[in-house]
């Protein structure tokens, strides 16, 4: 005579997976390296005549001490921002994923960031120049 044998049922308790996944999410998000301007020492152009801008996945930047950054990152000169935006843009469908955000101090040479500028160009990129905005009577009104 077979004797039937009683199968144990075994569940996986899945009603914490919710929680172990954003977890996970939040986990990565604080140890990945996001490409911020921060650390970097820019003062920019004031101007009443300037829009909000939205952010970008480009990032140019020239500090007060004239050293160039691309995505956050020292760069040596024009040609390696042109080099650095060119393979940035070269596979980008839209013209929103071709934006540069330039962001200068005020004090650089004017020499320095026109050929920073002519890099970004010749590159393919779009530039999008960030600055402070000030109010009518000349009163501090940060860019949205």
């Amino acid at each position: 005579m077979a004797r039937r044998t009683r199968k144990a049922g075994i569940s996986v308790p899945t009603t914490s997976m919710g929680d172990i996944a954003f977890l996970l999410i939040i986990f990565f998000m604080i140890c990945s390296n996001f490409a911020t301007d921060s650390g970097i020492n820019i003062k920019p152009a004031r101007s009443a005549h300037l829009d909000s801008v939205d952010r970008t996945r480009i990032m140019v930047h020239i500090a007060d001490d004239n050293e160039i950054y691309l995505m956050g990152q020292r760069v040596q000169n024009a040609e390696d921002v042109e080099w650095g935006v060119r393979s940035l843009v070269e596979n980008a469908k839209t013209d929103k994923a071709k934006v540069v955000r330039f962001k200068c101090d005020k004090d650089v040479d004017k020499s320095i960031f026109e050929d920073v500028l002519g890099a970004i160009e010749k590159a393919g990129g779009k530039i999008q120049a960030v600055g402070e905005r000030v109010g009518p009577k000349g009163t501090y009104r940060p860019a949205k």
